[in-house]
């Protein structure tokens, strides 16, 4: 009987991922658990060097990787040191006491504030640091900019172990192998057809890295429009499934530097060979959700567009290792 490895690779990899999915948490034990393991192994092969491949394709074509996220955060600071402003419940406080004359009006001018030198230093550090990672972004072949691409750290056993120590359970065979093998990547940027600027149809490839799904830490920008009593309700569903909710992705509007979307999220722990991806604009596991932004050359979002650029997406999609 051909095992499932042989079959993946002869070309029945949708087949062979459905039925690992269907065997639940029998993945992980004899007589399947070895050959299962070698089908997400050679996935997540497949997937890096599809990455690696898109990613000089990408930069040949004159797209703009991480440079639209830096300028857009400039933008915001030259904001914040042309027009300094106070923060509104501090501002409220202020204006209380100046209205009753315990302190006077020049008090509600942020420059006259205690610390506005060392907060207007600080901005200025920021946007130096900024500006310079933008001219050596001007230079820097993509594959070793860490805005775009790096492969997993020598912490990453660490991170995964404690991964799953915070949600309690497994990782899901998809999820730990690509942080084994693949790592991070981000074709969040803008192209003039494939990815235009301020639009959020093309909804390009994101997985945030393992320890900063751990850290928690938020992604500016995104689930701004999902109200608390929503995000409350996720989290309260998935308490109830014994779950716990993590980001692995920002939303397609979030990635085009708008305001709202939500936040594409899984519910660990699962012992499956793979995993649900919430709040995408359809149901999909991540590798399904990998297959599809291969199909793509890296933009799966395209798939929902009556119009999408078929050319340009046939000439980077063109010899891809098929997941």
């Amino acid at each position: 009987m051909p095992t499932y490895i042989n079959r993946y690779l002869a070309g029945e990899r949708v087949e062979v991922w459905n039925e690992l999915m269907a065997l639940g948490e029998a993945v992980r034990h004899k007589p399947v658990q070895a050959d299962a393991n070698a089908v997400v192994k050679e996935t997540m092969r497949r997937a890096r060097c599809n990455i690696e491949a898109l990613i000089t394709r990408l930069s040949g074509m004159g797209y703009r990787f991480a440079a639209p996220a830096i300028e857009r955060e400039l933008e915001k600071i030259d904001k914040r040191i042309a027009e300094p402003k106070i923060n509104a419940y501090t501002l409220r406080l202020l204006e209380k006491d100046v209205a009753a004359g315990r302190l006077p009006a020049s008090a509600l001018d942020p420059r006259e504030r205690p610390g506005f030198q060392e907060w207007m230093a600080t901005q200025q550090e920021q946007k130096a640091s900024l500006e310079a990672e933008l001219e050596r972004m001007a230079t820097m072949p993509p594959l070793e900019n860490p805005r775009i691409f790096y492969e997993p750290e020598p912490g990453t056993a660490k991170d995964l172990r404690v991964l799953e120590k915070v949600t309690k359970g497994p990782l899901p065979l998809s999820i730990r192998t690509w942080y084994q093998h693949v790592g991070y990547v981000s074709f969040a940027g803008s192209h003039p057809v494939l990815n235009p600027a301020g639009s959020a149809t093309a909804d390009p490839l994101v997985v945030r890295p393992a320890a900063e799904i751990i850290m928690g830490v938020p992604i500016p920008g995104d689930d701004t429009e999902v109200s608390v009593a929503e995000m409350r309700e996720e989290l309260e569903r998935a308490r109830e499934n014994g779950k716990t909710v993590l980001t692995i992705s920002e939303s397609d509007r979030s990635k085009a530097g708008l305001q709202g979307g939500k936040q594409c999220k899984v519910w660990l722990p699962d012992p499956s060979a793979d995993v649900e991806l919430r709040n995408l604009w359809r149901p999909i596991t991540f590798v399904a959700y990998l297959r599809s932004a291969f199909e793509w050359g890296g933009f799966p979002g395209w798939e929902r567009d009556p119009s999408p650029p078929r050319d340009v997406i046939a000439e980077l999609t063109e010899g891809l290792l098929p997941i």
